[in-house]
């Protein structure tokens, strides 16, 4: 799941437009269903980023994805504006380690940042590091098995 009821950009284009759109109702909504549940309702799948209730400073949870069978998770917390999620939209059956096979949207990418063409965009948060100032920000990973 994602924790976000807001995604950046519009759903259609993933091209970000200044507004901050609301996902309920939506195959967006990943906050109470699995990114899986509704990718074919996505043209193109997910490339998309949402915002978090994140404020300067503060660690809140972003994303936590589990396999199938539940056995592996992953929990990402961050003080980023947002976590963009990706589906592995250009995979094309390659071959992998031991040979595994990567179809289209069979790997998924989750990406704490700030909002896409934030430099670009009024009301989103500000994303340009001036001469002598320092970047810092926390974006922590979390492995579990059950």
């Amino acid at each position: 799941a994602v924790v976000s009821t807001q995604s950046t950009g519009d759903p259609d284009t993933i091209i970000p437009t200044g507004e901050i759109l609301p996902c309920k109702g939506t195959p967006f909504n990943l906050d109470i269903s699995r990114i899986g549940d509704y990718i074919h309702d996505v043209p193109g799948g997910y490339d998309h980023t949402f915002a978090l209730c994140a404020k300067d400073g503060f660690v809140v949870p972003a994303a936590e994805i589990s396999s199938k069978d539940n056995k592996y998770r992953i929990r990402i917390l961050t003080d980023q504006p947002g976590i963009h999620v990706y589906s592995g939209n250009f995979l094309d059956g390659a071959k992998g380690k031991d040979g595994a096979v990567y179809e289209k949207n069979s790997g998924i990418a989750l990406e704490a940042q700030n909002f896409p063409n934030a430099v670009n965009t009024p009301g989103f948060p500000n994303c340009i590091l001036n001469i002598g100032e320092e970047y810092k920000r926390n974006i922590t990973f979390s492995f579990l098995t059950q």
